[in-house]
Parts: structure tokens; sequence; C-alpha cells
């Protein structure tokens, strides 16, 4: 049975566009259009869609107002359109925060008809979001100060859906917890500032989108930029970032920050995966294992996209399995443990 998509999208002629692209794949059917936020909550109301495209750029109230009435009274998967902007950004990670599974910005701006020559990307991200599962997130700061702590390097891999769990992990990281932190997050390049500032305005400690030769100080997270690859360098005491080939698709490769870590923190090392599509983290944490570092995984039950934990637990690698909340735990009490 084909999944119902409602296209949110003031321009008719965009509405064609990706009705038109919705149509080349089997497993998806256009179940309505609508050009603003009156007429999106009623569609969706009217035919309960399983997904839908939801463009920012509405008359009147813009798109992140639909995408709360939506996540408030029955939480779908949302694939957001947004623009190659600064605005488009900021509004990007707000909408990933309140629960849209990804987004797809597109490649010309607003009025976009060469978003034909971008179809198969753009069904790639409806086929991951149809993927997605929801569960609330009950916030509880499990973090608390201490005096004494073990030295760990700790390194976080996601991707979809990746931007709602780091909101959870990071900002409940403790003040003065000298933890040493490096994420890498699957993101377009622009995309990637933004996380870091949005997360850095809501932690007790420092986050920041990382630079070449950033050192690696305890109680700071530097998040991997998009387009580029994040390694430790061979002395443990900072980042180096590199522009080699991508790995499964994607740079930054998780696989190349954890193989790094092993290398140089061996036993110091905790690899961590949460949500999202695909395989990268996997070659990496078997590294990590082998040098004698822990992983720990997010619950596939629990992540909005199973794949990347699956991955680690199908090939044998994971030391816990856990969901957000007792993963934050697991992580202090390894910090914390004389």
């Amino acid at each position: 049975m084909r999944k119902k998509v409602l296209v949110v999208e003031d321009s008719i002629l965009m509405q064609r566009v990706i009705g038109d692209i919705i149509a080349l794949a089997e497993e998806f059917e256009v179940c309505g259009y609508a050009r603003d936020v009156v007429e999106g909550w009623a569609k969706f109301n009217k035919y309960n869609p399983d997904l839908v495209t939801l463009d920012f750029e509405l008359p009147g109230e813009n798109g992140l107002a639909l995408l709360k009435k939506i996540m408030d009274s029955n939480p779908t998967p949302i694939l957001m359109l947004s623009a190659h902007t600064k605005e488009g950004a900021e509004l990007t990670l707000r909408s990933l925060e309140m629960g849209a599974v990804d987004f797809f910005t597109k490649p010309a701006g607003p009025i976009s008809i060469d978003l034909y020559e971008y179809k198969y990307e753009l069904l790639n991200k409806l086929k991951a979001v149809a993927q997605a599962k929801f569960s609330d997130l009950e916030i509880k700061r499990v973090l608390r100060k201490t005096e004494r702590l073990n030295e760990y390097y700790v390194g976080i891999a996601s991707s979809t859906g990746g931007v709602h769990a780091l909101n959870y992990l990071i900002p409940s990281f403790p003040p003065r917890s000298g933890m040493r932190t490096i994420v890498v997050q699957h993101m377009p390049k622009f995309f990637t500032g933004t996380l870091a500032q949005h997360l850095n305005d809501r932690s007790s400690v420092v986050v920041k989108e990382a630079q070449d030769g950033d050192p690696i100080s305890p109680g700071e997270v530097l998040i991997a930029p998009g387009g580029y690859h994040i390694k430790i360098h061979p002395s443990g005491q900072k980042v180096v970032l590199t522009d080699e080939p991508s790995r499964h698709g994607v740079k930054p490769s998780a696989d190349i920050l954890f193989e790094s870590m092993a290398e140089a923190y061996h036993k110091k090392t905790i690899g961590i995966v949460l949500t999202g599509m695909g395989h990268d983290g996997g070659a990496g944490l078997k590294r990590i294992k082998e040098c004698g570092g822990l992983v720990i995984v997010q619950d596939p039950n629990e992540a909005t996209i199973a794949s990347m934990p699956q991955t680690a637990i199908d090939m044998g690698l994971a030391d816990f399995i856990l969901p957000l909340n007792l993963l934050l735990q697991k992580i202090w009490e390894l910090i914390t443990h004389e």
C-alpha cells in the first residue's frame, strides 16, 4: 500500500514539481496539496497522511507553525524544504529541534525548477523520513557535578534524527564536567555551525564548530563541520580537518573520527552511535573495540532511524544498548567510576 504524502508549498509551480517527483516512486502517492498553514492543517486532519513535505516560506504563518500543530497533536514524519540562506539554516535547526525528521535544501531558492535534477536525492530523503519512529523524550538531568573524573574521550555519531537527540544529550552535560567530546552529525557545511551555536546557547558546556587545529579541551564539545572529515592528531591534543573523499557517501564520516580516536586514546575512548540512516560508524567502532575502548549505542527501538545503531549491534560491537536518558547516565557512571 502506498504511503500518503501531503505537500505543503505555497507555489503552485513547486507543488507540481514536487508532486511529479513523488509520482516517480511506487511507494508514495500525493494525497493533497496545501498553500498555507490553515489549509495544511485542515488537509492534514482530513487525509491523515503518512508523511508531510513542508516548506518554510508560507503566506501568513511560516511552516514552523504547522509543524508545531502536527507534532503537538499527531506526530508524523515531516521533511522540511529549506533555502541555502542563513535564515534558512536557523529555521531548519529549529524545525529539527521541534521534531521534523530531516530537511532538503532547494538548489536554487524558493522557486526551484531545477529540483527535477535532484529528484533521486529528494526521493531518498522521503524514503528515509518514511521510516521514522517517534518517542517522547522526558528530559532528566541525570548528570551531577563531581570532583573525581576519569579521563575519557567521547565520540558521538548521528545522522537522520540526530539533531533532536543531540538537543537532549548535550544540554544535559554538567558544567565543569571535564568531558572531552567530538560530534559527527551528517549535515551540510552551512548548517553545522548553526547547530553548534544552537547547542551552545542551551548548554552549560562550550559547544563550537571545530576548526583545524582546535585543542581538545575538557568541558568542550566540538562539532565536525559539514564537508570535512575530522580526525584526532596522533598527539591526541588537537583535531585535524581533512578534505579527503567521503566515506559511505558522507562527509564528515564517523568511521574516520572513531578510527583516529582509537589510535590516539585506546581504552580511554567511548564511541557512541545515535539515530541515523546508513552504516557510518560501524568500522570505526570495530577499531575502538580492538583498542580496548567502549561502545554505546542508542536503542534502535527508540531511535528515529534505526540503521546506524542496528549496524553496530549486528556487528557485535555494542557494550551497552540504551535509550537516551539511560545512555546519558551510563556516560556519567563511566566517567565518575573509581
